[in-house]
């Protein structure tokens, strides 16, 4: 039955999977063409003076797409389910509800990781061929905190899909809205990283708000 459910989710975003990657590795093939071009353009010690002084994020373009990608996966996931009530159906199968929406989120959340270790190895190695280790290191490090949003945001989208209240869907709605907010008020290189260990952190309490809506769902609102 495992299987039978693996290949049920895996047909539901195969296509939608397909289209984040290609967004996502075209965003990271423009960085790295942006900054080829700033180098030819400008002296590189210019270049240098405006990433290791001025704290210049070469790679802001790629600030959303994390979270754009964790929105559409979970809503091509979960969003046919609740839209022909085919989950409700699920949930009575003969195997724990828990069990069943830990698998399901565990595919979901292993998909969106896979796709932000491609982001994070060509952040790295783009600013690695221009830019001293330090630097290359502290733009991956830049980057995991939008990176935590596309988690949030793939956790909080889930949770109000299956929320069958309304007052509820607008407060985690809210809460995740802030949450998200908060990872993207950091400026310049590294500004979130003595952070990053409460803040993922915060992924445990989020992935378990899903457990409690998927609760609801299945009775009802109850």
């Amino acid at each position: 039955m495992w299987r039978s459910i693996l290949l049920k989710e895996w047909l539901k975003i195969r296509w939608f999977l397909a289209a984040a990657l290609i967004v996502n590795l075209g965003f990271s093939i423009k960085i790295f063409l942006d900054i080829r071009n700033i180098l030819s353009a400008e002296h590189a010690q210019m270049v240098w003076y405006q990433a290791i002084h001025l704290h210049t994020v070469f790679h802001d373009d790629m600030r959303y797409v994390p979270l754009l990608t964790g929105l559409t996966l979970a809503a091509a996931q979960f969003f046919p389910e609740i839209l022909g009530r085919r989950m409700r159906i699920a949930l009575h199968l003969p195997m724990a509800r828990d069990g069943m929406i830990f698998f399901c989120l565990a595919f979901g959340l292993g998909v969106v990781g896979a796709i932000f270790l491609v982001d994070a190895l060509f952040i790295h190695l783009t600013m690695r061929a221009y830019f001293p280790f330090e630097v290359a290191v502290s733009a991956v490090m830049t980057a995991v905190p939008w990176f935590l949003a596309g988690f949030w945001g793939y956790l909080g989208a889930v949770a109000v899909l299956l929320e069958t209240a309304w007052p509820r869907r607008v407060f985690l709605f809210l809460v995740f809205s802030v949450l998200i907010a908060m990872l993207y008020s950091g400026v310049g290189y590294g500004w979130l990283t003595p952070a990053l260990p409460w803040l993922g952190a915060l992924l445990l309490p989020a992935f378990l708000c899903v457990f409690e809506s998927a609760r609801r769902f299945q009775r009802g609102g109850a």
